[in-house]
């Protein structure tokens, strides 16, 4: 499969990967400038950058910067740091690519709503769900990427979450943010908030506890949700997510907040 193939079916995917790309070549190196391989992060590899040592030194420098937003640039002598003997010099320039971040609000009533156009401006691709048609529609929200309307039951497991995922509950009923909850618990995310009183979160909690979700999980979802701003109305309220949700994206200590 080509390189930017690969790529492409990635980001449809939600994978994060890694391209290697040769930007200097000496000597009698294996590859010229130019050459391109694509690692994931189970180390498969698509492309070559001219196999042996040099290939396994970036496979492995790639594993440990796949999922970040840390590009790299080494440079070898192949002869003297890798043994190789048909000598020369390679400089090769790692690169993380990550899936497009995608905000998932289910909820479509005014917070909903809010963080949605948020959302657009943020540059995330936004879908917004909620059971109620007059509520989940293009006319309401039309700077959203995707709405979708039906029961969430049936909506879960159509979702494609990933490691760039970001989740916000935001339902008109308890029980769906129960039902939403413990199925997104269970995914692969970003961020997971969801908004709700003190009695009410602790409840779902504790629910997520006795069906034997591990305390390390449960403590990853952010409720109450958002950053402490004192926000008070909807829009507010959506802003205040907003902040955390950057927060979270930029890998920002919240802890202090």
């Amino acid at each position: 499969m080509d390189v930017f193939e690969e790529i492409v079916r990635a980001k449809k995917h939600g994978e994060s990967v890694v391209l290697a790309t040769v930007v200097d070549s000496k000597g009698s190196a294996p590859r010229t400038a130019g050459a391109r391989m694509l690692i994931k992060k189970d180390g498969t590899i698509f492309g070559s950058i001219g196999g042996g040592a040099i290939e396994k030194t970036v496979v492995d420098e790639a594993k440990g910067i796949a999922g970040t937003e840390q590009s790299k640039l080494f440079a070898y002598d192949l002869g003297k740091d890798l043994g190789m003997s048909c000598g020369g010099r390679m400089s090769i320039f790692l690169e993380p690519l990550m899936p497009p971040a995608h905000l998932i609000i289910f909820g479509a009533g005014h917070i909903g709503t809010a963080l949605a156009q948020l959302g657009r401006l943020l540059d995330f691709h936004v879908t917004v769900i909620d059971n109620r048609a007059e509520f989940a529609n293009e006319k309401r929200l039309p700077f959203a990427d995707h709405v979708i309307v039906g029961n969430y039951g049936d909506i879960l497991p159509e979702i494609k979450f990933h490691v760039e995922t970001f989740i916000v509950l935001v339902t008109h009923g308890h029980a769906h943010d129960q039902e939403i909850l413990e199925y997104c618990i269970q995914q692969p995310f970003k961020y997971l908030g969801m908004i709700g009183s003190k009695t009410k979160v602790a409840a779902a909690l504790k629910k997520l506890s006795e069906k034997g979700v591990t305390e390390e999980k449960i403590a990853t979802i952010h409720s109450p949700i958002g950053l402490d701003i004192g926000a008070d109305t909807p829009a507010e309220i959506a802003v205040a997510i907003a902040a955390e949700i950057i927060a979270i994206k930029k890998n920002v200590d919240i802890s202090s907040f």
